[in-house]
């Protein structure tokens, strides 16, 4: 693996992230070594680690039991890099705000190929801010269009995502369906098995394309302090992003009636 612009992102998440964090997605195991680090896993009912089983009957606790067994000696090999049932929250993050439990409650967060799903990218963080300290911090790696299925589109202009923030954009969106569906089943062809089982929509899909320089003109737009890096390697390629969390008061001035009607 490679940073290809050569910042010191790798340097400072691991220095800076630290305590009680939240993670979303997968592991973010490609800079971060999480140490002195205790990690509560956000997810939906399937998060990408198996679903969570809830109920009493027999067989449900079989496999439950069987599938945390499983987690807790991995998490005992590995340690909080891996995942465990047992320490999720079953959340979809854009209902984050919703829930006064999780204000202010963690010191990091933490995300991986989250962001890409969101129809609302910029609503999304908000509610990364939301669940994270004051002045602490948020890490997300976000596909890099040229390294996957979404190389035959473009990357979606910041004032798109501005655009999408402020109408509100949700869920039922369908407006980057062809987009989505040109590149990654019909001209790459990665996502065409995939989608012969789940539909092209919410989250199945990448609704916006991102490149290193669309996230870090996201960034810039809501946060200070933000640190942005591409990490390569033979097969994948992500956007790092790391930023303080600390909204810009020009951001929250402008939208402080519109952040009211979301909560």
């Amino acid at each position: 693996m490679s940073l290809l612009l050569h910042s010191d992102i790798e340097t400072k998440v691991n220095t800076l992230l630290k305590g009680n964090i939240a993670r979303v997605g997968g592991r973010m195991g490609q800079l971060f070594q999480y140490k002195n680090c205790k990690v509560t896993d956000i997810n939906v009912i399937d998060g990408g680690y198996g679903k969570v089983h809830r109920g009493l009957n027999l067989k449900s606790f079989y496999k439950s039991t069987k599938q945390q067994i499983r987690q807790e000696l991995l998490w005992m090999y590995k340690g909080e890099s891996e995942p465990r049932d047992r320490k999720t929250i079953l959340l979809d993050m854009h209902f984050a705000m919703q829930n006064n439990n999780l204000h202010h409650k963690f010191a990091a967060t933490i995300s991986s190929n989250v962001l890409e799903h969101s129809p609302n990218p910029i609503y999304l963080l908000l509610n990364f801010h939301f669940i994270t300290k004051e002045n602490g911090w948020q890490f997300h790696a976000i596909p890099n269009y040229r390294y996957t299925f979404d190389c035959h589109r473009k990357p979606t202009p910041i004032e798109h995502l501005i655009e999408d923030f402020e109408k509100k954009i949700w869920f039922d969106d369908t407006s980057h369906n062809s987009d989505y569906i040109q590149s990654a089943i019909e001209k790459h062809g990665w996502q065409k098995s995939f989608h012969e089982k789940y539909p092209v929509s919410y989250p199945f899909m990448h609704f916006h394309v991102f490149d290193e320089n669309n996230v870090r003109k996201l960034a810039e737009f809501m946060f200070e302090d933000v640190t942005v890096d591409i990490l390569k390697n033979e097969k994948f390629g992500d956007n790092m992003l790391l930023v303080r969390n600390k909204l810009k008061p020009k951001f929250i001035e402008k939208y402080k009636s519109l952040l009211n009607d979301y909560r």
